[in-house]
């Protein structure tokens, strides 16, 4: 017997804003002139049909740690929406989206809110970066004076690089650091030797280090434990409007994460989908388990809890990397609303989805 749970979601998009400025706005489901739709769960499977969404992936190629971004946006299709995904470096994706050109920015903490965008969920919950050097560098403190590659200093990469910087009691002025706004670039750069050491996911880069007989030098869960590699973000704006929308899109990321927690054939085929068949399914199924050793995506509602909102503001505070519009009350830049209501969702329909 099919149950339904009906949510009333405020969808405005582009076309839409176009045709109300036309005059009579009718949508399906909605009373003529009014921006109201309605999104039906049957048999525990959300129908999303007439959403549609541009998310933009802080990212400059796809690689095997983002496979759960590509898996949140492809569920959302199947549930009936039409959403799409871009990888984009630096802060392009986030520019994007304040620019109305995107829906969700998929990133670093620092640079959503600098945009002016505000936090709604979690997307990697734990930073899975490690520093990978030659086989010369036997400590932190050997770095002194050696060429790093990072992506840049308001990423993840410029969180952990402080923390480097502390334990070793080094200064910046004391490194060569060069900004290629991407791991996958500063990877290459490494394997090239072009640098002696550089910032990448370690999933994706222990297999590969391990043949130039490079290695892992520091790894971001044991320095910084509790920090968040990404979150989800859009304008505050379109929050307002699309509240329920937002809250499907936490609903899909908590569907995304049980895949990859408790699927690995699943997961594996997918990030192979994602990367076009980069790596052998070995390799994949080698990031799966270090991934999931790493807890890069806990089916928990702490993973977007108070807490860790708030002791990754304070980092990127402390380093100076928010700046700007990122300077707000801290009520205009994160939101917990569509987490939680996501999660009564969950409760309810999770073990089917």
């Amino acid at each position: 017997m099919k149950s339904t749970v009906k949510l009333k979601v405020a969808l405005v998009a582009t076309a839409v804003c176009a045709m109300a400025a036309a005059g009579v706005l009718a949508l399906p489901g909605a009373a003529s002139g009014k921006t109201a739709t309605v999104i039906a769960f049957r048999n525990g499977k959300p129908t999303l049909r007439g959403i549609t969404l541009n998310v933009i992936n802080a990212a400059g190629s796809a690689h095997v740690a983002d496979t759960n971004v590509h898996d949140w946006v492809e569920i959302m299709n199947s549930w009936g929406a039409n959403a799409t995904q871009t990888n984009a470096s630096k802060n392009v994706g986030e520019l994007a989206v304040e620019g109305g050109k995107a829906t969700v920015s998929v990133g670093p903490l620092p640079t959503q809110l600098d945009a002016g965008l505000k936090t709604f969920g979690p997307n990697q919950v734990h930073l899975t970066d490690a520093l990978f050097a030659k086989k010369s560098i036997k400590s932190l403190g050997d770095l002194k004076g050696k060429t790093i590659a990072y992506c840049c200093t308001a990423s993840p990469d410029g969180v952990m690089l402080h923390a480097i910087l502390q334990k070793a009691h080094l200064k910046r002025s004391t490194l060569h650091l060069v900004a290629t706004g991407a791991s996958t670039a500063s990877l290459d750069a490494l394997i090239a030797g072009k640098v002696t050491a550089a910032f990448a996911a370690a999933a994706t880069a222990d297999a590969t280090v391990a043949k130039t007989q490079d290695h892992e030098l520091a790894a971001a869960t044991t320095l910084l434990p509790e920090y968040a590699d990404s979150f989800m973000a859009s304008t505050p704006a379109w929050l307002r409007a699309h509240h329920k929308v937002a809250v499907a899109i936490d609903l899909a990321w908590l569907a995304s994460a049980k895949v990859f927690n408790t699927n690995e054939k699943q997961w594996v085929k997918d990030a192979a989908t994602y990367t076009s068949n980069a790596d052998s399914t070995a390799q994949y199924q080698a990031a799966w388990r270090q991934l999931r050793f790493l807890n890069g995506w806990p089916l928990t509602e702490k993973a977007y809890s108070d807490p860790v909102v708030t002791y990754n503001f304070k980092i990127a505070k402390q380093l100076h990397t928010i700046t700007g519009l990122g300077n707000r009350p801290r009520t205009q830049e994160i939101t917990q609303s569509a987490w939680k209501a996501a999660w009564v969702i969950w409760r309810k329909h999770g073990k089917k989805l």
